[in-house]
């Protein structure tokens, strides 16, 4: 089934801190583990290109589509992010949604 693509959508950060009990006690956990997985992955990652040897000015990028992996050597072009957006709270977002005429 091909992904259904939504042009309406509007994404708003959300500031954790904001969230209730359990709420946020699942979401502290879910992003313990994906903190693990990311550490696992870039280590992986690094010794990998490593073990390669990709030349000066390149880097190796990885694709897991599938459960499969993929690599490829590219130009190493890589930017610096600029300065996150504000962070809101739940109720901000719902109440800014609310102001939209949209319903969440």
């Amino acid at each position: 089934m091909a992904k259904a693509q939504r042009s309406d959508a509007t994404w708003i950060e959300i500031d954790p801190s904001t969230l209730d009990g359990d709420v946020l006690k699942a979401y502290k956990g879910y992003k313990d583990l994906y903190a693990s997985m990311k550490a696992q992955r870039t280590a992986f990652e690094d010794a990998m290109a490593a073990s390669a040897g990709v030349p000066e000015g390149k880097r190796m990028v990885f694709g897991y589509n599938f459960g499969k992996l993929s690599v490829a050597i590219v130009d190493d072009d890589r930017k610096t992010k600029g300065p996150a957006p504000a962070k809101l709270s739940l109720s901000q977002f719902m109440a800014m949604q609310g102001a939209m005429g949209k319903r969440a």
